[in-house]
């Protein structure tokens, strides 16, 4: 795109992308689109799923993003940085020294953000869990606390009797599968998919088996429509992703200069996935 275009996108127009918009995967806008999608996924379940059923929205507090290459810093609040008056070389000693270097005193906020995921609960069984819906995080695709928090979540359900349906919208990090042998399948697929959605109904695991529903999806074709499984022998309730992220693009701050189309997004695309975005994003100037 020109530069002279600022990253602006005209707000009347839809996606420039016919499915996921790698744009949004970059960590400053994610949250703002997982909470999102998170709240139209709550809203179109509660439009469509059978009584006595209600899907409602929890939060799970994450560290955030981490910075591999700088330690262990967060790379999405704010960080306060102090500098030390003084400056100059210290000399070298013969001997060690016993007392203290100057040094900074500071207490700060340790801000921790907030993770959305939905439930489907039914309210005549206690409000018993049926069926939760994760969005993955940037975060959980790193190594640290966010991804151990993650893990331990999915696997507590998977010992449960509640469904399990994963969406996986980020083409970074590495992926948060059960098994070993999940693993293997989804990188054998052709093409490798970027994101995924999986689908673990509670009824089909096994002793050491579990039966996956796998929806690979390619950066150049729309989000799928995926089932969202209830209880044995129910209906199963259609949840249509592109759908959804039309609503979140739309009423979003995306293309009204809260994503800058002009740079490139993060992760990077491959070159030819680039020229393809590239074009696309010439047609909606």
């Amino acid at each position: 795109m020109s530069a002279k275009n600022h990253g602006f996108l005209d707000p009347t127009m839809p996606s420039p992308f016919p499915g996921m918009d790698p744009y949004l995967e970059a960590p400053y806008i994610w949250p703002d689109f997982h909470n999102a999608l998170a709240g139209e996924i709550r809203t179109a379940l509660n439009q469509s799923l059978p009584r006595p059923y209600y899907a409602r929205l929890e939060m799970r507090p994450e560290v955030g993003l981490r910075d591999e290459s700088e330690g262990s810093r967060s790379i999405i609040p704010d960080v306060a940085v102090a500098r030390l008056p003084g400056g100059g070389t210290t000399a070298l000693a013969e001997l060690p020294r016993t007392s203290i270097s100057p040094s900074l005193e500071v207490t700060v906020e340790a801000p921790q953000f907030r993770h959305a995921f939905v439930e489907v609960r039914d309210p005549d069984r206690g409000h018993d869990l049926i069926t939760l819906v994760e969005i993955v995080s940037p975060s959980n695709k790193q190594s640290g606390p966010d991804r151990r928090s993650y893990l331990l979540k999915q696997q507590e359900v998977l010992e449960s009797d509640a469904n399990l349906v994963e969406l996986d919208l980020l083409r970074g990090g590495a992926r948060l599968l059960a098994l070993a042998t999940l693993e293997r399948f989804v990188a054998g697929l052709e093409p490798a998919p970027d994101y995924l959605a999986l689908v673990n109904r509670a009824w089909r695991r096994l002793s050491e088996r579990l039966a996956y529903q796998v929806f690979p999806i390619l950066l150049t074709e729309s989000l799928p429509c995926i089932p969202i499984p209830l209880r044995e022998g129910e209906k199963e309730v259609p949840l249509d992703l592109q759908f959804l992220f039309n609503r979140v693009y739309d009423g979003g701050p995306y293309q009204r200069g809260g994503v800058n189309y002009d740079e490139a997004p993060t992760p990077p695309l491959t070159q030819a996935k680039a020229r393809w975005a590239e074009e696309l994003l010439r047609r909606k100037v």
